[in-house]
């Protein structure tokens, strides 16, 4: 008898591996909504591991968050968008306990978050969403006052 629990499992991580590959990084020839999403997703994932670690609160937050982005809806994205915030957790939390592949994660998605500087019009929302990000488990602490610094300072 087939374990349909099991096959489910399999095909959504192999689904999710092959996925996570291509939609890490925003090609040039997204439309703007979609760079928007993207940085959305990145400045998201960058305020949940400020800390060098993922709360659960950080993380409920983000994944409502991104459900009830009327943006993320639109297009048809939130799947895609709650897999890309998961792969960036999963790949920081894999570099955490190294300084350089740490910084150099870091550097990479901030870079990518550079491309919102086209847009004038998103940079006020994501401030608004990573700063109800940060203060979601309680408190702001230095680190997190310092990641939304970057990521403010890369967006616009």
């Amino acid at each position: 008898m087939l374990d349909w629990n099991k096959i489910k499992t399999r095909s959504t991580e192999l689904l999710g591996e092959a996925g996570k590959k291509f939609k890490q990084y925003t090609p040039e020839s997204f439309s703007k909504e979609k760079k928007f999403v993207n940085s959305l997703v990145v400045s998201m994932a960058l305020m949940t591991m400020a800390d060098k670690k993922a709360d659960t609160q950080e993380i409920i937050t983000a994944l409502d968050l991104i459900k009830d982005i009327d943006e993320i809806n639109d297009l048809n994205l939130t799947t895609e968008a709650i897999e890309l915030y998961e792969f960036h957790i999963e790949a920081m939390s894999e570099v955490v306990n190294n300084p350089t592949k740490w910084i150099l994660m870091e550097a990479k998605l901030l870079s990518e978050l550079g491309k919102m500087k086209a847009y004038p019009e998103y940079p006020p929302m994501i401030e608004a969403l990573i700063a109800h990000i940060a203060q979601s488990d309680g408190h702001l602490d230095d680190t997190e006052v310092e990641m939304q610094r970057k990521i403010l300072s890369a967006i616009k």
